[in-house]
């Protein structure tokens, strides 16, 4: 059940609603869906624990997880994994497992990507303090995550100067030019908000077949929630359907956290490429 293509807001529904008339009263079964600001239905998480008869330990399972067609591609499948890791370790559990068709390859990348190992149709990965944040902090920011518009720049300022992130008002950041790129008919960047707060942010462009991921910056009260990886992904798939063939991130070599940051996004270094610049005015 696990990434099932085109599954209908409706369909999810009524399978949401057997699962809770069977199995939501139960101390060990638990149901999360999440709604887009709009009110839609966006993705939902089945998750179930047991005890391994032959260990002893506590394993959690994903019984299902679903994301809703129009919010596919936006990073938040991998969101939902972290959610589904983070609340594992907090019932105390060893493993976590999932069952999924062999024939899900796009399932199937995401869970190898995030750590897990295949054995046969099951996929688990054994849990280690990765220094989450508590889940149901995670989950409230998993839906909203959209392109940024003219009206979110006063918040991309203020979130650029929480996360120490250096600018240029008077050049290349100015807000008229901003505003411009914003106003594109392709998204200019994605941003993922909790509440009305700018979590995390990311300028996007492109030159023909090459797209760029720039300025990625998140909130410090919001880092370590998977934030970042989920904006990545939605800033790769938007250049993407833009026409993108190659998609790069320019990082400074002493930002260690951003090059292990995009390592785990399946980003490839290249140390053999040189960034050389002519510029007519230093702030551009």
């Amino acid at each position: 059940m696990h990434g099932r293509p085109s599954v209908p807001a409706d369909k999810m529904k009524q399978d949401f609603s057997l699962f809770v008339r069977d199995y939501a009263f139960t101390p060990d079964s638990e149901i999360y869906f999440a709604e887009s600001p709009a009110g839609e239905y966006a993705a939902q998480i089945w998750l179930h624990i047991i005890r391994n008869v032959f260990n002893r330990q506590l394993e959690m399972w994903i019984w299902d997880i679903t994301v809703a067609e129009p919010f596919r591609r936006r990073g938040i499948g991998r969101a939902l994994l972290d959610f589904a890791q983070s609340r594992a370790q907090e019932r105390h559990c060893a493993e976590l497992w999932l069952l999924v068709s062999s024939a899900n390859a796009e399932a199937l990348r995401l869970y190898k990507s995030e750590g897990m190992r295949a054995a046969g149709h099951l996929m688990m990965r054994g849990l280690t303090d990765r220094g989450l944040p508590p889940a149901v902090d995670m989950f409230h920011q998993i839906a909203d995550i959209r392109p940024l518009r003219p009206s979110d720049l006063t918040s991309l300022y203020r979130l650029w100067d929480r996360a120490s992130l250096p600018y240029r008002p008077h050049g290349r950041d100015r807000e008229d030019q901003l505003a411009r790129h914003l106003s594109a008919a392709a998204p200019g960047g994605w941003g993922s908000f909790a509440g009305e707060t700018l979590a995390c942010a990311a300028i996007v462009s492109q030159d023909g077949r090459k797209g760029w991921i720039e300025r990625l910056a998140t909130d410090p009260d919001f880092r370590r929630t998977g934030l970042a990886k989920a904006v990545i992904a939605a800033a790769r798939q938007g250049l993407k359907e833009a026409g993108a063939l190659v998609i790069g991130a320019l990082i400074e070599a002493e930002n260690t956290a951003s090059i292990r940051l995009f390592e785990a996004c399946d980003f490839k270094h290249n140390p053999n490429i040189g960034y050389f610049t002519w510029r007519e005015n230093p702030d551009d």
